[in-house]
């Protein structure tokens, strides 16, 4: 499918200046101090310098997620990753890794999704999602603009955090409850970047577990 008007114009006014100089891409794994997402990024990671890898910046994203379009819609596609995090001064794999897929509206229809052991659940302006105590899910509806509208209706876009520094120790709800608070700016991030013309996480997060699925 094509990119929609809206990525189109993102990237043609990415791409160059008015003195014909390329521009820097507004970067969407960039998570500075001031931000919201920097300050829980750093909080959950307990540490100020970071260490990040980036394996998509924003014009990748978009084109990654309009081609999972054309992927079979009935079950989960195939995850986009786009950037991990990880305390500067460690070594190793284990990060906190953000990532997103288009999922069917009843995602039960979906095999591999479930995240394992016991969950908290939430329902965040919409937004519903579950965590356990690695990984946390949140689904969304995004509409999508031109001929991609009817198909975007049909889905959801779900974004995915995975923070495997936190295995092998106690996880506290408090912590639980940050990554779904980052998860959903980031998601945010994509919402904005795929021009959802819904604009479905406009509001600012108030981020609480339930004890029930929410409906």
């Amino acid at each position: 499918m094509a990119l929609t008007a809206v990525a189109l114009l993102w990237l043609a006014t990415s791409a160059c200046t008015t003195d014909g100089k390329a521009a820097p891409e507004k970067e969407f794994c960039d998570v500075p101090t001031s931000s919201a997402e920097g300050k829980l990024v750093r909080d959950q990671l307990k540490a100020q310098n970071l260490r990040s890898t980036v394996f998509a910046e924003t014009s990748d994203l978009v084109e990654g997620m309009q081609e999972r379009l054309e992927e079979d819609l009935s079950e989960p596609t195939l995850p986009q990753a786009t950037c991990s995090y990880a305390p500067r001064d460690t070594a190793g794999t284990k990060t906190l890794r953000i990532e997103f897929s288009w999922v069917p509206r009843n995602v039960e229809a979906g095999h591999g999704n479930k995240l394992p052991g016991p969950l908290s659940h939430y329902n965040v302006n919409g937004a519903v999602g579950e965590a356990n105590d690695i990984s946390s899910h949140l689904r969304v509806e995004c509409v999508l603009p031109g001929a991609d509208k009817k198909t975007s209706k049909q889905i959801l876009l779900q974004g995915e955090a995975s923070n495997t520094l936190l295995m092998g120790t106690e996880v506290q709800q408090k912590t639980i409850d940050q990554q779904v608070t980052f998860l959903y700016l980031m998601t945010r991030r994509a919402t904005e970047a795929l021009g959802c013309e819904n604009d479905p996480l406009a509001k600012e997060p108030v981020v609480k577990a339930s004890a029930a699925p929410a409906v």
